[in-house]
């Protein structure tokens, strides 16, 4: 698998990785037994949960420094686009059952096609995972090279027009900020 590829089904199962946590605790019998109803497939989604996150913070901390020098144009902050992402999360409220196959199957080609629309659209949902972790999603329009260019880049750092910043490409459409270039006056 390509990696660009591979990272957006990261950023993608990561990001959804909540709503497998709410299926555990709604699937977790509180009052009679103290255990999970369906252990296997809770221990499927919580499983793949953990290691999509865990891979995305290894992922970002290796990523290297960007090879794209590029001065801001203008900057607009998508992380409060973050509603939008929350639909998916209503099927956790409703009559979901993962003792039905047809409810697992259903939920699967669910997220499948949200991935694939997700890859093929160019969109990015905000991941609250990074949210929590201090990074923010950006409409971004830059400078390269003496060329006006736009993307979306995800940034610990807050982006102001002017400033000038290190972006790494994760996937075809997504970026990272790897630093803000600093200029040293002596």
């Amino acid at each position: 698998m390509k990696p660009k590829l591979l990272t957006a089904i990261l950023l993608f199962i990561s990001a959804y990785s909540p709503l497998f946590l709410i299926l555990a605790v709604k699937d977790f019998d509180f009052y009679i037994n103290y255990k999970f109803n369906h252990p296997l497939g809770i221990s499927i989604l919580l499983g793949l949960s953990v290691l999509s996150v865990i891979l995305l913070f290894v992922t970002i901390n290796t990523i290297k420094r960007g090879n794209m020098p590029v001065t801001v144009k203008a900057v607009k902050n998508r992380s409060v686009d973050l509603i939008n992402y929350t639909i998916p999360y209503i099927v956790s409220f409703f009559g979901f059952n993962l003792a039905k196959v047809e409810d697992i199957i259903s939920l699967s080609i669910f997220l499948f096609l949200l991935l694939l629309l997700t890859i093929k659209s160019k969109s990015v949902f905000m991941n609250p995972i990074l949210l929590l972790a201090g990074y923010n999603l950006y409409d971004l329009e830059y400078e390269f090279d003496g060329k006006p260019s736009s993307t979306i880049v995800i940034s610990k750092y807050e982006m102001k027009t002017g400033e000038r910043f290190y972006i790494r490409s994760l996937t075809r459409f997504l970026y990272f900020v790897t630093e803000k270039e600093t200029t040293d006056a002596q």
